[in-house]
């Protein structure tokens, strides 16, 4: 009998990605979705731990993308194409809205449901009651690759720091840290050099949507990476808006 798998998400073109390579190989797929996080909580949140200062200058990069939306629209058109992937989440019977990953509504859906693994992609992160809940295990894609580039934007940083080999994705178990779980698969990614920080994830997303798949099969057999990627590792965020410039001018990483 084959393995059940769910996803967890809130939903988007990046992920979409991801969602549609599942569940070609996983035609059971069962899909939960979760509203985002309201931009005004995510701020709040992100002050606590940053500052108002450092949050209010990174805003103006959240928001960018919708300021060059037909220029992003022709990109993403091309990565459909090119890497034979679809933005458009699946037209599937069994997608299910959860108020959040985190609410107990979730976890007695999923304890129904029963799937021998959950993929997050574009959710939010899980807080360690959840996880305790959550009787199967956990992995989780990520845009960059740990541990050097936790967090936000890894693309966009590798390319800022000088490190191209590390532009890439990670898929890794999910535990209680911010993407600090055992890797299962990495790979390498290819931007082009008119790539900004608007699509750095969706080029990653794009370019590991099959690796997904395959590391499903990792994950479900216990394996992990063997030895397991080493290096520093930080967490990063949006670049400031004063930040963002100062690179593109100086580095042209945009």
């Amino acid at each position: 009998m084959a393995a059940s798998l769910a996803v967890l998400t809130a939903g988007g073109q990046a992920p979409a990605m991801i969602v549609n390579a599942l569940k070609r190989h996983h035609p059971d797929l069962i899909v939960f979705i979760e509203p985002p996080e309201s931009r005004g909580a995510f701020l709040k949140r992100r002050a606590r731990k940053l500052g108002w200062l450092q949050v209010t200058g990174q805003f103006p990069v959240m928001v960018g993308s919708r300021l060059s939306k037909k220029a992003l629209n022709a990109r993403f058109a091309e990565l459909e194409r090119d890497d034979h992937v679809s933005m458009t989440l699946p037209d599937t019977p069994d997608i299910r809205h959860v108020p959040s990953g985190n609410d107990p509504a979730f976890v007695e859906a999923l304890e129904k449901a029963a799937p021998d693994l959950l993929f997050l992609v574009g959710a939010r992160m899980l807080k360690p009651a959840t996880l305790d809940a959550i009787a199967c295990p956990i992995i989780n894609f990520h845009a960059g690759i740990t541990p050097h580039y936790r967090g936000l934007n890894g693309g966009y940083w590798a390319l800022a720091e000088g490190r191209p080999d590390l532009y890439g994705g990670t898929i890794h178990r999910v535990d209680a840290g911010v993407d600090t779980g055992a890797v299962i698969a990495q790979k390498i990614c290819q931007p082009r050099p008119s790539d900004t920080i608007f699509t750095h994830q969706h080029v990653i997303t794009a370019q590991c949507a099959e690796l997904c798949a395959a590391a499903v099969e990792e994950a479900l057999a216990g394996r992990v990476m063997d030895p397991q990627p080493t290096g520093p590792s930080r967490q990063y965020y949006h670049p400031t808006l004063w930040g963002w410039i100062a690179r593109g001018l100086r580095g042209g990483v945009w």
